[in-house]
């Protein structure tokens, strides 16, 4: 049987990134991620609380507006100003571990009885800094495994790879599994970066996070860990570093385009 992601699901991701143009290199590792349904979040329902001690945490200041108010009322305000405000709504996110980690993308998903309607990615960066993309098709008709929506890269997020260019997001909402593939285009129109996030769903309960805490409780660190080893082999091979933008637009939803393709 399928577990739906708006009933609550742990992710067993596999994380893939691959890099082409100035220099070629790929690699891969595993995470953890938790599909939490916004409503029942807010309401305790679920075995993962927010703002609650423990092995796992979800802090409602790493959401968001980040200053602690309720997640519902956030992703209801984004919602709203493309009128899904009907919709509901899955936060799809990396849960803090013992310690505090690093968390480089959540996804927010928003549906209807006709499916998918719009995706919200939060980035953050390693500066401590967050941007919004909010995927959706001009006339709010339902997403497709297929389609490919667009949008301007406007947010800096590693000092390897300009600001500029743009994005193509693809999203699987399942039932049964969840998948996200984002690549960035140069400027020049060639891809230059493919990323993925997959992995099939399984329930959440207590007992399932107890036991997910085996193996994936010090992964908040492990990421941060891999991110500043990636880094260290690029900055090796001379890819050029690039300092932080001073101008850096923030907290801003971009709106995308979009075409259908069969895959």
């Amino acid at each position: 049987m399928s577990v739906d992601l708006w009933d609550g699901a742990l992710i067993d991701a596999a994380i893939w990134h691959a890099r082409s143009g100035d220099v070629s290199r790929q690699f891969r590792y595993r995470a953890l991620y938790a599909a939490l349904p916004v409503e029942a979040l807010e309401a305790d329902r679920l075995p993962l609380r927010p703002d609650r001690a423990g092995i796992w945490r979800l802090l409602r200041r790493d959401y968001g507006a980040r200053d602690g108010s309720p997640l519902s009322d956030f992703i209801r305000d984004q919602l709203g100003a493309i009128g899904l405000d009907h919709c509901h709504t899955t936060l799809v996110t990396m849960p803090r571990g013992l310690l505090n980690g690093f968390n480089p993308v959540s996804f927010w998903l928003a549906r209807d009885d006709q499916g998918l309607r719009a995706v919200l990615a939060e980035v953050s960066n390693t500066f401590g800094e967050s941007h919004l993309y909010l995927c959706h098709h001009p006339d709010n008709r339902p997403i497709r495994r297929s389609d490919r929506l667009t949008g301007d890269k406007l947010f800096h997020v590693s000092p390897f790879l300009p600001r500029e260019g743009s994005y193509v997001f693809r999203f699987d909402p399942g039932p049964g599994r969840f998948g996200a593939w984002v690549d960035w285009i140069g400027v020049d129109g060639t891809l230059r970066l493919q990323t993925s996030m997959a992995g099939q769903a399984r329930p959440l309960t207590r007992a399932s996070l107890r036991r997910a805490t085996l193996r994936n409780a010090w992964q908040p660190l492990r990421v941060v860990g891999l991110i500043h080893w990636q880094a260290a082999k690029l900055f090796s091979r001379g890819v050029r570093y690039r300092t932080k933008p001073t101008q850096l637009v923030t907290r801003q939803s971009q709106a995308t385009k979009t075409e259908s393709t069969d895959v």
